[in-house]
């Protein structure tokens, strides 16, 4: 009887040409394997990105390769499930956060690679045995992890986070061919219900604004907070923001105010320092020159307009303690603040809902703020009394409508 292949080779045209796959054969099993890039395992070699891929014959090396160093079968499909996931979200060694950087640079970043394992290591690594191999994993060990968070109290949301902090890997050994299939795909659907987020009423705006104007904040923080009420920024946005990000004048609005125009094409994170923004894309915004004028008063083109404290950028943690002295200077003391979950990024929030009071476009909003998706963008805008007010008015008519049939 002849002895079956180890690997079958096929190519696959895709738009800009044509590339090598291999589906390898489950010496255990004998059965085929879901199709690897040719690729992704010259990646995962080693190999320099000059190494083109020309011919059947390069394909096959590659595949031999492979299966000599055992990447196909022993490391990965026997690998423990435990070790396997924490490697997935080592930032600076995982080859799949470098493939989507590479396929889309800044799409994974450091944070969230950092977040993820912390979920990981924190829920799920204490529910699964450490020996437990990519092989042997089942649903119902996912389960006690989802059911334990549960039972813990933690909100749906952060269940999710939990989920995605095994389920993204699992999938991808899936796509490589580890495993057969991912028993997280398998899991009870979990509703995400938004956490509401707290938002700031005019009266309590108009008293941060004359606290500010009094001169009595800290410089830094005072720029921040009216960046955020001018232009709805982030404040890793505003921290990473430089002079020379702002155009001053840039054009006079039809009521004859000059408005200079900001750039929004950075952020700042503890972890990966400088990067894209959250959207991936730059915006643009306009702010009256009068506050462009203050930003960059004394100083240089290349200097930040907001100076760190104990470091070249403000950190978060410094902003937050400037900010929530603010409030207290205001009446809003730490207990009203946690119970109403007031945050510096509730002043983003305060943005959106009051340029909607206003009649602002849901098109005009996103465009300023960076939301591609009007249900994002939703999460954003809070009831107001003033529409509370315009939708009662409809009442008032209809009340005064039955008194009119009422007398008549």
């Amino acid at each position: 009887m002849a002895k079956r292949r180890p690997f079958y080779l096929y190519q696959r045209k895709k738009k800009h040409g044509s590339y090598w796959y291999v589906c390898f054969i489950d010496p255990e099993t004998g059965k085929q394997m879901n199709a690897k890039s040719i690729d992704c395992l010259k990646i995962q070699l080693g190999y320099p990105d000059g190494v083109a891929i020309r011919h059947r014959d390069d394909a096959s090396r590659i595949a031999y390769k492979a299966l000599e160093e055992d990447i196909v079968f022993n490391n990965f499909s026997n690998a423990r499930f435990i070790e396997y996931c924490q490697k997935f979200w080592d930032y600076d060694e995982s080859p799949y956060v470098k493939m989507r950087n590479s396929i889309r640079p800044g799409s994974i970043g450091r944070e969230y690679c950092i977040n993820m394992l912390c979920n990981f290591n924190k829920h799920v690594r204490p529910m699964i045995d450490r020996d437990t191999t990519l092989r042997k994993i089942r649903t119902v060990h996912l389960e006690r992890v989802v059911h334990e968070a549960f039972s813990r109290g933690l909100s749906n949301g952060t269940v999710q986070m939990i989920i995605l902090s095994f389920s993204v890997p699992l999938k991808e050994a899936v796509r490589l061919g580890y495993i057969s299939r991912n028993p997280a795909d398998k899991l009870m659907k979990i509703e995400r219900r938004e956490e509401e987020r707290g938002v700031f009423q005019n009266e309590e705006v108009k008293r941060i604004l004359d606290l500010i104007a009094s001169g009595t904040v800290d410089e830094r923080i005072s720029k921040c907070i009216l960046l955020s009420l001018s232009t709805g920024m982030r404040s890793g946005e505003i921290r990473a923001l430089r002079c020379s990000d702002i155009t001053h004048p840039y054009l006079k609005a039809n009521d004859g105010i000059e408005m200079d125009k900001v750039v929004i094409s950075k952020s700042v994170a503890p972890y990966s320092g400088v990067k894209s923004t959250k959207a991936r894309y730059s915006r643009e915004a306009l702010i009256p020159s009068s506050l462009g004028r203050m930003l960059l008063s004394g100083k240089r083109e290349d200097e930040l307009v907001v100076d760190g404290i104990s470091s070249e950028y403000l950190k978060p943690n410094e902003l937050r303690a400037g900010f929530y002295i603010v409030l207290n200077e205001i009446g809003i003391d730490e207990e009203e603040r946690e119970t109403r979950k007031l945050t510096f990024h509730s002043l983003r929030h305060y943005y959106s809902t009051f340029s909607e009071d206003n009649d602002v476009k849901e098109e005009d909003r996103m465009a300023v703020m960076g939301h591609r998706s009007s249900r994002v963008n939703r999460r954003y805008t809070h009831v107001t009394d003033t529409q509370l007010l315009r939708a009662a008015k409809v009442g008032l008519i209809i009340m005064s409508a039955e008194k009119s049939a009422e007398e008549s």
